[in-house]
């Protein structure tokens, strides 16, 4: 009968809730993990961590690298890109006018960037970034001008006006 009772006052107040509770904030506290406020991978991350896509440029002159094959759009098995291009009277290779990506249901598996053909430098990344979170669907989908990695659009719209890279109409106009 007295077990009873001493069972009853522990199901009402969740004494056994609570002592877990207690051992996980003890346990939270001494642990003191911490993230970089970067919003990149700490540098103990493993060597193989994907980030969010990017697209990469020339280190010496800023050209965009990516020649339009769109081999990572067909690699995509959850068929997430949409790229596009045009070639420039007289060049061999395309310039690159759109390139959307759909954040919110990649799975990551860095399919996209193993298939990338361009040489010495690829032109689609998995970077390091981890911070990835937002408030609305609109913002998951990541434009040409929010691809580059470390490249700001101000950059970019100067490379475009040298005719080094073409950004797309659309753009200029939102």
């Amino acid at each position: 009968m007295m077990q009873t009772i001493i069972k009853f006052f522990k199901t009402i107040f969740l004494v056994d809730l609570l002592k877990g509770l207690w051992v996980t904030l003890k346990l939270h506290a001494a642990a003191g993990v911490h993230l970089p406020a970067s919003g990149r991978a700490p540098a103990d991350a493993p060597p193989r961590f994907r980030g969010v896509l990017r697209l990469q440029t020339e280190p010496g002159t800023g050209a965009q690298t990516c020649i339009v094959c769109d081999q990572c759009a067909k690699a995509c098995p959850d068929d997430l890109i949409a790229l596009g291009g045009h070639r420039e009277p007289g060049q061999k290779i395309k310039v690159l006018d759109y390139f959307d990506f759909n954040l919110s249901r990649c799975s990551f598996c860095g399919l996209c960037s193993e298939v990338c053909p361009t040489k010495p430098i690829k032109a689609l990344i998995m970077s390091e970034d981890y911070e990835l979170g937002s408030y609305s669907r609109e913002t998951q989908i990541l434009r040409v001008d929010q691809m580059y990695d470390g490249v700001s659009i101000e950059q970019l719209y100067a490379l475009a006006s040298r005719n080094i890279f073409r950004v797309s109409e659309s753009l200029n106009a939102g």
